[in-house]
């Protein structure tokens, strides 16, 4: 008997993929430092766990609650949304999920039918294109340039677009590249949805951690009855909860009530636990993200600093989320590094060779860069900055 035919579609997560081999070679001793996880390195904030605690005393949490959430916090959602946000939505506009991954998988299955085509910019964060091939869609990748700052334009989005077009995928900050669109950028981009009657899936997990500037306006702000637009969010980067697994959907009730159908049999409702602790995250405001974003800030412009100083290593200054896209094609060359000839090749070398840990871009959709993250302690963003160096001076 064979398995599904999805065997040959999609890939496992190739962030996860780095991540795990780093991890077996730190099981084996090696002094492995990781650049590869998309997780800020700052516990989860004490009330939280404090909110948590009690909670999980009182028996009510022990039974099964809504599936598309907990009141309280969807209540909250529509607070935060609002206050933080610009959006102006209701309970029911809101559908509490295992995590951003659960959410936009869920989104794409409440939209898409069978062969519907997806645009999405690259690069891209790793699960877009499998999520929509999970739901029968088609990915139509949007390439972009480091010469454009990695984003994308009206008239690419018109070269592409067929009458099979249903979703936009839209990411501002973007993970990988932390590129944050101007507001008139983003604005151009959602009317030429809106005008095409294109869905806005819009990725706002990073809206809150920008270092220069302003973020990106949400596209619900001018779509204020969610027509064309779902938003995903949740408390996994902003206040360093990627453990708890909480996110959520937000969009037209339409959606929701597809949305409620899917989870109902997927996973049912999200741990009870674990929404009380979104919840007090939410109502104790951004704070300890303030905190968070001063020290991200910090390894942000130390970590720019460092990648000038490397030869033929080109970067552009990100403004959000934390990370970094490098471009360093010039040494994926076999006559530059024996056997390297693509970022997959290169980021094996970096970490068999000097025990550094970095996503390669192909993963993302960009062979000759690669992804590193600057959630990781000050002292480990400094020594594995220095390898880094230390390994391209090796090669003269």
């Amino acid at each position: 008997m064979q398995i599904s035919k999805l065997n040959e579609l999609i890939t496992p997560s190739g962030t996860m993929a780095i991540s795990n081999k780093a991890r077996l070679l730190k099981q084996q001793g090696k002094p492995v430092i990781g650049f590869g996880a998309g997780e800020p390195d700052f516990p989860t904030p004490n009330y939280v766990i404090k909110d948590v605690q009690i909670a999980a005393e009182d028996p009510v949490n022990h039974k099964y609650s809504p599936v598309a959430g907990l009141d309280i916090l969807k209540d909250e959602i529509v607070r935060t949304s609002d206050l933080y946000s610009g959006i102006n939505i209701q309970n029911d506009n809101v559908l509490v999920s295992n995590g951003g991954k659960q959410a936009i998988l869920t989104a794409f299955l409440s939209i898409l039918d069978q062969g519907d085509e997806v645009l999405i910019p690259a690069p891209y964060w790793t699960t877009y294109p499998e999520a929509v091939k999970i739901s029968g869609g088609e990915p139509v990748i949007v390439d972009t340039s480091f010469e454009d700052d990695f984003k994308i334009s009206t008239s690419q989005l018109d070269s592409l677009k067929t009458n099979k077009t249903k979703i936009l995928v839209w990411v501002s900050p973007s993970n990988p590249t932390g590129v944050v669109y101007s507001k008139k950028e983003a604005e151009d981009i959602y009317q030429w949805a809106f005008e095409n009657d294109i869905w806005i899936l819009s990725d706002e997990l990073y809206e809150h951690l920008v270092y220069e500037g302003t973020t990106s306006p949400s596209p619900a702000q001018y779509d204020t009855d969610l027509k064309n637009t779902i938003v995903i969010n949740g408390v996994a980067k902003a206040y360093s909860m990627t453990g708890w697994r909480v996110g959520w959907i937000i969009a037209n009730t339409d959606v929701i009530n597809m949305a409620k159908k899917i989870q109902s049999h997927a996973t049912s409702n999200v741990s009870n636990l674990s929404q009380i602790a979104a919840y007090s995250a939410l109502k104790n405001g951004l704070g300890e993200t303030e905190i968070m974003k001063k020290s991200f800030n910090r390894r942000r412009m130390f970590a720019i600093e460092e990648f000038s100083k490397i030869e033929k290593v080109n970067l552009i200054k990100p403004l959000g989320a934390f990370y970094l896209f490098p471009d360093i094609s010039y040494y994926c060359n076999d006559k530059v590094i024996p056997g390297v000839n693509n970022s997959i090749d290169f980021c094996n070398w970096l970490l068999d060779e000097h025990y550094i840990a970095f996503v390669p871009g192909e993963v993302f959709g960009k062979n000759g860069y690669l992804r590193c993250s600057y959630a990781l302690s000050d002292e480990n963003l400094k020594e594995g900055l220095e390898r880094f160096a230390k390994a391209i001076k090796s090669l003269k």
